[in-house]
């Protein structure tokens, strides 16, 4: 595995947020994850929304299929 800083992407506000590498699989999974939804132009949930999603998720098992 490769040990190198990588650089944030631009912030919505168009400020460069500062380097940040992740010091665990998940973590570095996670950065790629957040990566490729700002590639696509997606906005990214906020913690309401995540809540939100998570707490329709446990309430419904027919969304886990």
């Amino acid at each position: 595995m490769r040990n190198r800083v990588t650089e944030m992407p631009t912030a919505s506000v168009g400020t460069r947020l500062p380097p940040y590498q992740p010091r665990t699989s998940l973590g570095k999974r996670l950065w790629e994850i957040r990566g490729q939804i700002m590639a696509s132009g997606e906005r990214s949930l906020g913690w309401d929304e995540i809540e939100k999603e998570v707490s329709e998720h446990r309430s419904d098992p027919g969304l886990d299929k």
